[in-house]
């Protein structure tokens, strides 16, 4: 399973923190506001509570997806793709 998180954080302050606890939890930063990871549930849960206790939940948002190996695996992308190699145990398939 993989762990993606995407967010929309305005503060640069708490927009870093975040990504601070991301990767102190594993993840991979993947794009400036978006982070990948191996992990299942509880990881899921973790983020989640990272989150809250982290931004304006008013203001900012987090999205936070569970992704099975199929969904992982069928991805696609136009464009300069992540290498997936940094992320435990991903072999990029190269293009589509």
């Amino acid at each position: 399973m993989r762990v993606l998180v995407v967010y929309d954080i305005s503060d640069n302050f708490i927009r870093e923190e975040f990504a601070r606890k991301l990767k102190q939890l594993g993840l991979e930063r993947i794009q400036r506001s978006c982070f990948l990871g191996r992990g299942g549930v509880e990881l899921v849960k973790t983020v989640i509570r990272a989150a809250e206790r982290t931004v304006e939940v008013g203001r900012d948002v987090v999205h936070v997806f569970l992704l099975d190996e199929y969904s992982f695996k069928n991805m696609k992308h136009v464009g300069r793709p992540f290498n997936w190699r940094r992320v435990e145990g991903v072999d990029y398939v190269g293009d589509y």
